[in-house]
């Protein structure tokens, strides 16, 4: 998986996230299977989330991440001025150290497209691969929360940007 590039999610990527499924413990990622598909799908192309699909060289749909609001979770704390990145890879691709390459892209993205001076990631506890993945881009810990809504712990990660800085993805 090389030269990643993101363009806005489609409803065909959203579609294909909404069947996508993930081994345990990662099925806490699966997303809901009910009446609402469609709901689903209309968020996902919603520009107030900025949600992108994320492709490799041959254009295929490898993952996906949003920018902003969505990648925030109920009970943590907001308020400092950051940009949210939201991310998932597809179930295939995952556990197999493409995460590097994959996150990479998002924030190599991000930083270009919306030149934060602050990265912020909310990510679950349980999920240490990515805790891990993110502090080795010098995100650190700044806050940990109990989820409101499903009661799950959740670590939120900060990392400051500098235009200046000769690499600032890595």
């Amino acid at each position: 998986m090389d030269n990643l590039h993101l363009i806005p999610l489609e409803q065909g990527h959203a579609r294909e996230i909404l069947g996508w499924r993930y081994p345990a413990p990662y099925d806490f990622y699966n997303p809901p299977v009910d009446q609402h598909f469609e709901t689903y799908v209309s968020e996902f192309v919603n520009p107030l989330y900025r949600f992108h699909a994320v492709l490799d060289r041959h254009d295929e749909f490898v993952g996906f991440c949003s920018f902003g609001i969505d990648g925030q979770v109920p009970g943590g704390d907001y308020q400092r001025d950051a940009l949210d990145i939201g991310l998932g890879m597809h179930p295939d691709l995952t556990g197999n150290g493409q995460g590097r390459t994959f996150f990479e892209a998002i924030l190599r993205y991000g930083i270009d497209e919306f030149e934060p001076d602050c990265v912020r990631l909310t990510v679950a506890d349980f999920n240490v691969r990515a805790i891990h993945l993110y502090e080795n881009f010098g995100f650190q810990a700044a806050d940990a929360f109990i989820d409101s809504v499903l009661a799950v712990p959740y670590t939120i990660l900060l990392r400051n940007f500098d235009r200046s800085e000769s690499k600032p993805y890595a």
